[in-house]
């Protein structure tokens, strides 16, 4: 087996991750994911980074044997006022081909785009992970990641039927 390479995405590997992501997108179907199917969405993702890539968004890839196998998009962003304004950064988005896991590609693709982040100058490093996604919050443990926060939501479908009346303003 060769080696695991890693580098910086190039707009040509942007075809073959947004498959990838199509393919991260029905996996997390299976935990707790919950939003709509999208149309594309492979495509609808690489578009929403594609602006700021290099500047507020990096995509780091893995490749194994000459082929893409596995990414990690990582992102800058500035937190509300109230929250001290600061740039925290993100792990965005990660998957990693099946072939590939367990040879420590997770840790590595996230090692590096978190090295990017902190030299954007962050004042922290978050990453959002599905409930039931067990391996995932494993690695980000074992690398010093402390939980936070914890999201819930409530689908429309799910909403008391008090709140399915009609509105008045309409």
């Amino acid at each position: 087996m060769d080696e695991v390479i890693y580098r910086l995405a190039v707009a040509e590997d942007l075809p073959v991750i947004a498959g990838m992501y199509a393919q991260m997108d029905q996996f997390f179907r299976g935990f707790s994911y919950r939003f709509p199917e999208v149309e594309n969405i492979g495509e609808a993702w690489v578009d929403s980074f594609r602006r700021t890539q290099g500047r507020f968004s990096v995509v780091y890839i893995a490749e194994l044997d000459g082929k893409v196998a596995g990414f990690m998009l990582g992102r800058v962003k500035r937190v509300a006022p109230y929250l001290g304004g600061v740039m925290v950064g993100e792990l965005s988005d990660m998957w990693v081909e099946p072939e590939a896991r367990r040879l420590g590609v997770g840790k590595e693709l996230s090692l590096i785009t978190m090295k990017w982040l902190s030299d954007q100058g962050v004042h922290s490093i978050e990453v959002q992970i599905l409930e039931g996604n067990e391996p995932i919050w494993r690695l980000y443990e074992k690398m010093g990641f402390k939980p936070e926060l914890r999201q819930i939501r409530m689908l429309r479908a799910d909403f008391p039927p008090e709140f399915n009346s009609p509105r008045e303003d309409a």
